[in-house]
């Protein structure tokens, strides 16, 4: 009996995959709707990820299972395919699949306390709805639940995981601890998928992700200016190109296309004598609900409301040195801000305030997200202390059960209603 009911989930499993793989062909061969229409750099990011995707369902044998800060220039320096599991939660999010794989896992006994971007991930890896892997990799930054993810992953595939200690501190020592067992991650990469590291193609990798770096801070530079036409709700997606596709040339030729896009439309309106509107400037913290959801979605429509910037896509890693990969994938991992001690992404978040004149904070705490929440209270005093009110958004990425959208909706009108107020009070000030 048990075994008829394994024939039949993996019958169902393996079409789902084969349904999967023809709407991602599909959709790289025939999308052409806009994603923006304010920015039509995202159109080519959509179909290059239907691309990228429909690669790693056609190519199995080369598709390595990562949590999201798993060096990726490694593997495409291997021709290996890294598969992020919380980028597959997000993506099944957004095509409105995730009650799905929330379902499976609670039916696996899956903690209802477990992060949904994990506990979704787990779900449609038993229901094996994502490529099949060669074998897992995964790092403790940020998160413990993505070891603890990736182990649970070894009984559900039977594949075996690599798993990368970050430390806290950067030091010549924890630089070499680390870059110790990524070469250590390489060489079990080649015993098992059969592919050999070529340095050259390593080296040409690392410089494309320099070019790629050079260009995201291009692109987060123009953003400085209240010409700047890209929408944050989209800039909140950016996770695939900067940390999944790291090294790519889809990420490259991305943010290559984004930055020159983004430069000559601020230019045409600065040349046009235009004054920009002044709009209520947030910076949004941690992610954004990835289903449909008027929170932050709806909000930079037709309303005197930006969102200036996102505290994911700030650059805080140094120039890679392609004659020192490991060295410097190393660094990078424990570089990130969120890795460590909290006072260094207080300084990131104050930097980016200051940057990108913010009237206002936003915060979406992620269910069952230790790390971001417990640190909420802190990062609003030192936020205070700058004259920047924080709001504080309790609900799901992942799960739209867990989201009350009216109770969200409401608050967030009043906060905005509190910095209108604010603004107006301090332009009467001006003008006595």
């Amino acid at each position: 009996m048990m075994q008829i009911e394994k024939l039949k989930k993996d019958l169902e499993g393996w079409a789902a995959r084969f349904l999967l793989k023809q709407v991602c062909r599909f959709g790289y061969l025939f999308e052409g709707s806009s994603v923006g229409s304010e920015v039509e750099s995202l159109t080519f990011l959509k179909k290059e990820g239907y691309k990228y995707f429909y690669q790693t369902y056609n190519n199995e044998n080369k598709v390595v299972w990562t949590s999201l800060f798993v060096p990726s220039e490694l593997l495409f320096g291997m021709g290996l395919l890294p598969f992020s599991l919380e980028v597959g939660a997000a993506l099944f999010a957004c095509a409105g699949y995730s009650p799905k794989g929330l379902m499976e896992a609670d039916s696996e006994g899956i903690p209802i306390d477990v992060c949904s971007f994990h506990k979704s991930a787990l779900g449609f890896a038993y229901k094996s709805y994502f490529p099949r892997p060669i074998i897992h990799a995964a790092t403790s930054s940020l998160c413990d639940s993505n070891l603890k993810m990736i182990r649970i992953c070894e009984s559900i595939t039977k594949k075996d995981t690599v798993a990368l200690d970050v430390p806290y501190e950067l030091s010549g020592e924890s630089v070499r601890y680390l870059a110790g067992q990524l070469r250590n991650l390489v060489k079990r990469l080649e015993e098992v998928s059969g592919c050999r590291m070529d340095p050259d193609r390593l080296r040409e990798t690392m410089e494309r992700a320099n070019i790629t770096r050079q260009r995201m801070l291009e692109v987060n530079n123009i953003r400085v200016s209240q010409f700047s036409p890209l929408m944050g709700v989209r800039a909140l997606g950016f996770m695939l190109p900067t940390y999944l596709l790291s090294g790519s040339k889809i990420s490259e030729e991305f943010y290559t296309r984004l930055a020159q896009e983004l430069k000559e439309k601020v230019k045409a309106k600065e040349e046009s004598g235009l004054k920009p509107d002044r709009k209520i400037r947030l910076l949004w913290l941690e992610l954004k609900p990835y289903f449909k959801n008027e929170i932050p979605g709806n909000i930079e429509v037709n309303s005197d409301v930006k969102i200036a910037f996102e505290e994911t896509n700030y650059v805080y890693w140094d120039e890679l040195d392609p004659d020192s990969p490991y060295e410097s994938l190393a660094r990078k991992l424990i570089s990130n801000h969120n890795n460590g001690p909290l006072e260094r992404r207080i300084k990131v978040i104050k930097k980016l305030v200051r940057k990108y004149d913010i009237d206002g904070a936003v915060v979406f705490s992620q269910w069952g997200c230790r790390r971001n929440n417990a640190a909420v209270p802190i990062v609003k005093k030192e936020l205070l202390r700058e004259g920047v009110p924080l709001l504080n958004i309790d609900g799901d990425c992942v799960d739209n059960q867990n989201v009350m959208a009216g109770q969200i909706s409401t608050r967030f009108e009043g906060f905005l209603e509190m910095l209108r107020a604010g603004r107006h009070e301090q332009k009467e000030v001006i003008q006595a």
